[in-house]
């Protein structure tokens, strides 16, 4: 951030699952040992000439490699001896990004910027490159260690590094996220010493082996807690958060306590089959939610996004739908943007088919017709049984003066009815029930 008076770093640390704070103080510094130096055992003819032609990034590596180990040079390293080499002075071998999926608007472009393109499957994206995922659009990487990450419609991210140390064989990437909102599963195999950070404009994560969820925009960030336990910190203060918890970080501002993540959507009693063009789902009011949030989709693993939305009202209304399948992800949302786990519900679109159009042909409207017979007629309707016609001295038909059935399309009136304006309409019958009724004319005498 340009202005200093906005920035301030948040990290997030994944730990074991233990008991006490103390524990996970003392396991977190372990681990980071682990990450920082590489115990690295001496084979036969080793030497720190040796060493350094092997593995260090640059010769004056000898000398500091020397005094961090506390052995001079000129005495000789010996077989299955242990030397910690600092990672900072290894050689980095670059590494890819694989893209597994990529769906909808998404463009990719170089550090340079002078290089835009449209991503797609099967591309390798390196140090540098930006993502630009679009509305509905969606993109699934898969990183060196085996990290996926899922980067959600609406959001910009870059890859800062990414790269192997030679040697030790650990892998290290750095994300930014600068906008929106991603789902990382980090290091799956619990490598000790792989990394992965997502930088946010507020915060830093910093992940060895994890599922959690980013949210990032200028002045906030929040982070939920899906499996495992993170160590939440900004502006000198520090909040554990186990499985199911969540926290928010203004800028310049502590983190919240722990909060709870909302309960899941209870799906069980929502339609699974609607009979035209359009999905409604109601939701009913449950405790610390303010608001719920969908996603649809044409597959169950949410790769063909159609559609996002978040409510307040506890009403989700999904349009146009033709007939098929839909997959829709719900969340839960607490007061402060935090989500629950995702529920997900299954539904069938199969519209009826448009009722048959009656129009009426004759007489035309406001028609003056001197004497009886009145002739009338309208568009048949295939399917039809019979038709019902209905004469009135007004337009909502409550004071009716005629009413017949007819097997055709046609009928003709032989009484008056006097001086007047009248209103007739024709609805037609299938299974002796009548349709919608046709609009309304007018003819007088």
């Amino acid at each position: 951030m340009k202005n200093s008076l906005y920035i301030f770093s948040i990290t997030l640390l994944l730990v074991s699952e233990v008991s006490h704070a103390d524990d996970v103080s003392a396991e977190w510094k372990s681990v980071g040992n682990q990450e920082t130096v590489w115990a690295y055992s001496v084979l036969k003819n080793d030497s720190f000439e040796r060493v350094y032609q092997k593995y260090l990034n640059k010769r004056a590596n000898i000398i500091a490699l020397s005094e961090y180990n506390h052995h001079p040079l000129i005495k000789k390293l010996q077989p299955a001896q242990i030397i910690n080499i600092p990672v900072e002075m290894l050689r980095r071998t670059p590494t890819n990004a694989q893209v597994l999926l990529v769906y909808g608007d998404v463009n990719a472009s170089n550090i340079a910027g002078d290089n835009t393109h449209k991503l797609k499957k099967d591309d390798l994206l390196v140090s540098g490159d930006s993502l630009n995922i679009g509305k509905n659009s969606l993109v699934k990487l898969l990183l060196a260690d085996g990290s996926k990450v899922d980067i959600q419609p609406n959001s910009n991210l870059s890859i800062q590094d990414s790269y192997q140390y030679v040697g030790k064989e650990t892998f290290v990437t750095n994300l930014k996220l600068v906008k929106g909102r991603t789902q990382v599963s980090a290091n799956p195999e619990h490598v000790v010493g792989n990394t992965l950070k997502v930088q946010t404009p507020s915060a830093v994560a910093a992940v060895r082996g994890t599922q959690f969820r980013v949210t990032a925009d200028e002045s906030l960030s929040l982070q939920e807690t899906l499996e495992g336990r993170v160590a939440f910190s900004a502006s000198g203060q520090e909040v554990l958060l186990a499985k199911g918890y969540g926290s928010v970080a203004e800028k310049n501002k502590v983190p919240l306590a722990p909060i709870q993540l909302p309960g899941a959507v209870d799906v069980s009693a929502l339609p699974k089959l609607f009979e035209h063009n359009s999905a409604e789902f109601d939701f009913p009011a449950q405790q610390g939610v303010a608001a719920w949030t969908g996603q649809l989709a044409l597959d169950e693993d949410f790769t063909q996004i159609l559609n996002e939305q978040t409510t307040q009202a506890g009403k989700l209304v999904f349009a146009d739908l033709t007939d098929g399948q839909y997959y829709l992800k719900l969340r839960t949302q607490d007061q402060h943007g935090l989500q629950g786990v995702d529920a997900t519900h299954v539904f069938h679109v199969k519209a009826l088919p448009p009722e048959p159009l009656l129009e009426l042909v004759e007489p035309l409207d406001g028609a003056v017709i001197p004497l009886a017979p009145t002739d009338l007629s309208w568009t048949p309707v295939p399917m039809a049984t019979s038709y019902l016609i209905q004469v009135a001295r007004d337009i909502n038909f409550t004071d009716n003066l005629y009413e017949r059935h007819s097997s055709y399309n046609k009928l003709t009136i032989n009484q008056s009815f006097g001086a007047g304006v009248f209103y007739w309409r024709v609805a037609a019958l299938s299974g002796g029930k009548p349709q919608k009724f046709s609009n309304v004319r007018t003819f007088s005498r």
